[in-house]
């Protein structure tokens, strides 16, 4: 398999529903195919030098390749693949991987959910969980410079207006109007927990918690 080929993207835009691994915005076909694990060099943590060689055969494992937003691709995550013990760190395809412990979730093979939470429209390492502070603190993942607690907080307020239509006891009413919105609020409450729904993970958390902590 050629990672860099077309039909690897294309698989790859249609497994994640268009939307990056890491920060769960939809991008379309504008993002980047993203090795989880790097192929060519790796950083242990930002601003030390590149060590090589990086993860070379892995370079073709369609279980190292994801699709990422270029913001998280290109700028954050780069060369970065931290460990909780660097020493155990593999240099070869000869050395057992399973003897890494990543400091990064890996959204392929683990949920994220049970590592990352949210309090409104900020992202939280649940029990304040290192992979879950490594994660959004490599990725900056609540950074307002990629504008990511201004996207959600918008996004969730509608779906909480959407939340409270939903929940309106038509059968008080005797208004077939009301009661189709009130059925189509809830369709599209019920889309946005889907995995294939942008931010869902902070949806889910939004419905769970009775959307707190998104002010007025």
């Amino acid at each position: 398999m050629i990672y860099a080929h077309e039909t690897v993207k294309k698989a790859l835009i249609k497994a994640q529903h268009k939307k990056c691994c890491f920060c769960e915005r939809k991008i379309g076909i504008d993002g980047d195919v993203e090795h989880f694990r790097p192929k060519q060099a790796y950083q242990q943590a930002k601003g030390e030098p590149l060590q090589y060689t990086g993860y070379y055969w892995l370079a073709y494992e369609w279980d190292n390749l994801y699709l990422a937003c270029t913001g998280c691709n290109q700028r954050h995550k780069q060369n970065l693949f931290p460990l909780q013990n660097p020493n155990d760190r593999v240099a070869n395809h000869k050395q057992n991987i399973k003897q890494e412990q990543p400091l990064f979730i890996d959204c392929g093979k683990e949920n994220p959910e049970d590592f990352i939470g949210f309090r409104g429209s900020e992202a939280y390492a649940i029990d304040g969980n290192l992979r879950g502070e490594v994660t959004i603190d490599a990725l900056q993942l609540n950074s307002d410079d990629r504008a990511f607690p201004e996207d959600r907080l918008g996004y969730l307020k509608k779906l909480r207006t959407l939340y409270d239509l939903s929940k309106i006891d038509i059968s008080q009413f005797q208004d077939p109007e009301l009661a189709r919105l009130a059925k189509e609020a809830q369709e599209q409450i019920d889309t946005a927990i889907l995995d294939s729904a942008k931010f869902a993970a902070a949806a889910r958390w939004a419905i769970r918690l009775g959307f707190q902590n998104l002010g007025k």
